[in-house]
This record gives structure tokens, C-alpha cells and sequence, in this order.
């Protein structure tokens, strides 16, 4: 299991013992040298679940090491290789790792894109973010949060909603409401999870930047070819008509495999 953002451990020592190991990133110094501390003479205590071990805890900067089952990484998440920190945690294809945050705001969604590209080595991520950002995520084709972000994350896992809070369940209160939301990352096997997630983004990216424009309208400005010249509003049209979709039609209302079908078409060009 990986921890993002531990803080002062609440929910850190209702993990320990109950999973066969546990990994937590924390990027404060002061927190992460205090939940060591704090977690190594908990494990100790009659307290803790049968099989949590002394002196639990460990300071390090990148790939947790040895075998201890509950360690302590004191690091920024987004500099770290995710894919060595999973592979550290004893990740395969076979017995991926499970993820849980309550995520700091200002990093939710690069962190989430980033570990959904981690498929084979994780299972699932239950996270909780702003409401807002949760909305984005979740939304169906034709609503108004459905965009981009929509579509890279549902594209490689299957989102739900598992809990909203309101700003007086947190101490201190943040601004905002909050949602706990689960992704669960779908198979190699599944139609939705193929594709470049890099092509898809730069692919969204044009198709959402207007709107309140058309899809081909939008989809004519994509860069193609070696001299990133815009492909123009016959090509898009043909494009788009060769995925099986309404040139007419705009971007929120495309499904993801809609744009699914637009990345193969446009390789296939």
C-alpha cells in the first residue's frame, strides 16, 4: 500500500498492521521526522494491530529499501519515479500495490495522471480531492465539468464516487468541499486503457480549448507533420468522420472512446 501525504498519521496507523506493507511519502521534514517517531513508539505500544513492527519508520529519498512493513519517505511525490517506488513496495503485474491520499489540492491532478500511468504495477487509487476537481473527473459526456481531464482518466481506470465531506470534517477547514473518489485502473486488455496518454492529452488539449466551437473547427487547428503545421478543416473533417463521429458536433459531447477512436485515426493518416 502507498501513502501520500501521511501528516501526522491518523490514518497511517489504521493502515499498519492491516496491509502486508506500507510505504508513505511525506515532503515535510518536521511531519515526516515526527511520524517516525510517533509511528515507531505507537508500534510498540499494546495499541497497535498484532504484526505492526517496532520501531517502524524509515528516512529516505526515493525508493523505499529493505523489508521493513511500514516506511516512511520523506520526499516531494512528483519528483520521485513512480514506477521505482512501486517496484520498491513489491509491485508486480501479478500483485500490483493500492494507493490511498488525501491529497494536497495543488497536486491532485498531476499526481493522479501520473500514477494512472503506472497500470500494471497499481491496482486502484482512493483519493480524496476538492470537489470540483472530483466533478472533472467523474463527469459523463454532454455535462459541463466533461473535459479533458474526463476523458485521460477514465480512459485508464473506472471512476467512482465513494464519499463527499463538507469543509467542517477537516481540522483546520479548508475552503472547499471534498469528494473521496476511487479509480481503478483498467486491464492492458480493455479497449478503453490503449493508446499513448501523452498523443491522447496533446490530442484533448486542442479539441477543449474552445468550447464553444465544433469539433472540427477545434480538431483543424492540430499540429501535423514534421513542420507542425495546423492539419486544416478538410483533413479534420475527414479525420473526424473516420472515427465514426459528427464533424458537427463539439467536444463535450464526444465519449471517450470517441476520442479514442480519433488518436487511431489520426495514426493511421
Amino acid at each position: 500500500m502507498l501513502e501520500v501525504g501521511p501528516g501526522r498519521g491518523v490514518l497511517t496507523r489504521r493502515l499498519a498492521g492491516r496491509v502486508g506493507r506500507l510505504v508513505a511519502v511525506e515532503v515535510d521534514p518536521d511531519l515526516a521526522a515526527s511520524l517516525r517517531a510517533d509511528l515507531a513508539a505507537w508500534a510498540a505500544s499494546p495499541q497497535a494491530p498484532p504484526g505492526t513492527p517496532a520501531g517502524a519508520g524509515r528516512k529516505g529519498r526515493g525508493a523505499p529499501e529493505g523489508s521493513g512493513a511500514l516506511q516512511i519517505v520523506e520526499a516531494d511525490v512528483l519528483d520521485l519515479d513512480l514506477g521505482d517506488l512501486l517496484r520498491g513496495l513489491g509491485a508486480t503485474s501479478r500483485s500490483p500495490a493500492r494507493m490511498i491520499a488525501n491529497l494536497p489540492y495543488n497536486i491532485a491532478t498531476p499526481l493522479i495522471l501520473r500514477l494512472l500511468e503506472q497500470g500494471p504495477l497499481l491496482l486502484d487509487l482512493l483519493v480524496m480531492v476538492q470537489r470540483e476537481v472530483a466533478a472533472r473527473i467523474l463527469s459523463p459526456p454532454g455535462s459541463r465539468q466533461y473535459g479533458g481531464l474526463s476523458v485521460l482518466c477514465q480512459a485508464r481506470a473506472r471512476v467512482e464516487s465513494v464519499l463527499r465531506l463538507r469543509p467542517g470534517s477537516f481540522r483546520p477547514s479548508p475552503k472547499v468541499d471534498s469528494e473521496a473518489i476511487r479509480l481503478t485502473l483498467r486491464s492492458p486488455e480493455e479497449p478503453a486503457a490503449t493508446g499513448d496518454p501523452r498523443a491522447l492529452s496533446g490530442l484533448l488539449r486542442v479539441a477543449f480549448e474552445r468550447r464553444r466551437k465544433t469539433l472540427v473547427n477545434n480538431l483543424a487547428r492540430l499540429p501535423w507533420g514534421d513542420g507542425g503545421r495546423a492539419l486544416g478543416p478538410d483533413a479534420a473533417a475527414g479525420l473526424i468522420r473516420a472515427a465514426g463521429l459528427d464533424p458537427g458536433c463539439r467536444p463535450e459531447e464526444v465519449p471517450v472512446q470517441g476520442y479514442l477512436a480519433l488518436l487511431s485515426a489520426r495514426r493511421a493518416l
